[in-house]
């Protein structure tokens, strides 16, 4: 009896030694598969992007999402692409910086981070022509933050072996957003004078209304020192004609003016 415990025991033991065995074994198919669906997925998202499907890239980016620890950055990177194509460039940004954001700092110049960025940049610039459009003052500050993504774009972005020319991408892009950037802040500066012109017209129409009292105060006065002035000579005529007769009192056969 002895003996059939410890067989049992032997039995149990080899039982927990090969499923902890098993784990490893599992987790590495999981990897396994992982990498197989990678390559799968982001080749199904890319071919939806060409053809304007967004539901089929939003798809895609949803199965990326699962158990995202291998290039993590693809997942969000075809949920932006996904936002491009539905017309919504504000979603899309928050996408491509996130997915930026998860590249390795090693991996900065590589052709997928140099993409990214690429696809960062136009987006910005879009949502600053969306605010051109609109007259919106914040377009400059966009077109600015797209200038900063392509400065803070390492050498390697810029090299002729990177596919789809991301190099030159980047380059169009830098000189639009110089152009769209000077133009807009023209535009502001004549709005500032024009304002500025309109306030110093206002101020002008009104200092003659201003004027205009002031001549009908000081007419008014001028009007008084006048009635003052004609009161007082006739006071003093008054006094003069009495001092007269007074006078003409003591000398006789004088000719009175009356």
């Amino acid at each position: 009896m002895t003996s059939a415990k410890h067989g049992a025991d032997h039995r149990a033991t080899r039982r927990r030694l090969l499923a902890w065995s098993a784990v490893p074994v599992i987790l590495i198919l999981c990897v396994a598969a992982k990498l197989l669906s990678l390559g799968l997925l982001g080749a199904r998202a890319a071919s939806a992007y060409e053809a304007n499907d967004a539901a089929s890239v939003r798809s895609a980016a949803e199965a990326l999402h699962v158990v995202n620890l291998v290039e993590p950055h693809k997942a969000p990177f075809a949920a932006g692409d996904a936002d491009v194509l539905s017309g919504d460039f504000a979603a899309a940004r928050l996408r491509f910086e996130e997915a930026l954001g998860l590249v390795p700092p090693r991996q900065s110049g590589s052709a997928g981070a140099c993409v990214i960025r690429v696809n960062l940049v136009l987006a910005i610039e879009r949502l600053g022509d969306e605010k051109l459009g609109a007259e919106d003052p914040a377009a400059a500050a966009l077109f600015e933050e797209a200038l900063a993504a392509v400065a803070a774009a390492p050498d390697d972005c810029f090299s002729d072996q990177l596919p789809a020319d991301t190099g030159d991408r980047l380059a169009g892009a830098e000189a639009r957003l110089q152009e769209k950037l000077a133009e807009t802040r023209q535009e502001q500066e004549q709005e500032q004078e024009q304002e500025q012109e309109q306030d110093q017209e206002a101020g002008q129409e009104e200092s003659p209304g201003e004027d205009s009292q002031d001549s009908a105060q000081q007419s008014k006065l001028d009007q008084l020192e006048d009635s003052a002035r004609q009161a007082q000579r006739e006071r003093n005529s008054g006094r003069e004609r009495e001092d007269y007769l007074d006078d003409s009192g003591d000398s006789a056969g004088t000719d009175r003016p009356w």
